[in-house]
């Protein structure tokens, strides 16, 4: 079932554990659909899930930090005819 919003936590994961779940949800994500990842704030994962993210051509929009333990990031999935369109 493809979902419009989906939630993974990654707190106390490393980054290649982080990663492996972040693009197994990813995939369950419709198109103009969204992932919230939250992140521990002292594993500060944010760039390198930002230039993942930017690398499939997908949309990140601002990290918020909710306290002084976490980071939320939200990435928008874009489909791929319109990330292979912004990249010409």
């Amino acid at each position: 079932m493809m979902m419009v919003f989906k939630t993974v936590d990654t707190r106390g994961l490393s980054f290649f554990n982080a990663l492996n779940l972040a693009t197994k949800a990813f995939k369950e994500v419709k198109v103009d659909g969204m992932l919230e990842l939250i992140m521990d704030k002292k594993k500060d994962f944010t760039d390198a899930f930002k230039q993942w993210a930017s690398s499939k051509g997908h949309k990140v929009s601002d990290e918020s930090g909710v306290d002084d333990a976490l980071i939320r990031l939200f990435i928008k999935k874009v489909s791929r005819s319109k990330a292979n369109c912004s990249k010409m």
